[in-house]
């Protein structure tokens, strides 16, 4: 059996990591026998981060390698029926998630200030209590410092959340009124954008970014529609989303 190595659960969320989101999606889709292994000291896996899959004796981190390993190993084809042009377009939308968009959710979670209390109930719940807030503020630092040396950190948080909101307008108008990006079925892309976009919609943290995400109704029913297409009746849909789909 497959293991793939996550965060504890939290929020009523699949998973806080939306590359680990996308991991269990794709090892779903491609019916895979897979159980899940929390993990809180991220220093005893390869990279220091989730997700990472044990298959055997390998060890596979990073959800890009992943889906390689699944790709070649257990017959992962959600994507053989893009075309070239097509294949290029979910690309660009990946990197664009992964590589930018996700960089300003992270600037709410932890940077700006309505974002503390959630994450330190969220991703602190196994440090006793009178040590959480100083554990969130040195995780916090080096929070900083990474979104520093990746650039978006360099900007001003009305400037990085402008950055945010336009990456939203950029998948709502692609997305417009498809069930999924790329058309009728879910490919490798809805993977990690469903799990951002979850992360994000489920998110209390008052910020301009969540508020946007809201503001964009096909959202809801994207993400709500991606949960229920690909894991049935295990989808975990925390009441709030359910309820904005089903309204």
């Amino acid at each position: 059996m497959l293991v793939l190595i996550d965060f504890p659960a939290a929020l009523g969320l699949r998973s806080l990591s939306p590359f680990a989101y996308k991991a269990e999606a794709l090892l779903t889709l491609c019916g895979c026998d897979y159980r899940k292994e929390a993990i809180a000291d991220l220093s005893l896996l390869p990279h220091g981060k989730v997700p990472v899959l044990r298959d055997g004796d390998l060890v596979i981190p990073d959800s890009s390698l992943i889906q390689r390993h699944l790709e070649r190993h257990h017959g992962l084809a959600i994507d053989a029926q893009l075309t070239d042009i097509e294949r290029a377009m979910a690309e660009a939308f990946r990197r664009m998630a992964e590589e930018h968009l996700r960089w300003t959710m992270v600037h709410a979670r932890w940077i700006d200030p309505a974002g503390e209390e959630e994450i330190i109930a969220a991703a602190f719940s196994g440090v006793p209590e009178a040590a959480r807030r100083s554990v969130f503020l040195e995780v916090r630092e080096q929070v900083r410092q990474s979104l520093h040396m990746q650039g978006i950190g360099r900007h001003t948080a009305e400037e990085i959340y402008t950055f945010g909101r336009n990456d939203l307008d950029a998948i709502a108008s692609f997305l417009d009124d498809k069930p999924f990006l790329m058309g009728d079925r879910p490919t490798s892309v809805d993977a990690f954008i469903a799990g951002l976009m979850i992360n994000m919609l489920t998110s209390r943290i008052d910020t301009p970014l969540t508020r946007h995400a809201w503001a964009i109704p096909t959202f809801a029913d994207y993400v709500v529609r991606f949960e229920r297409e690909v894991f049935g009746p295990r989808a975990m849909l925390p009441a709030r989303l359910a309820e904005a789909a089903a309204a």
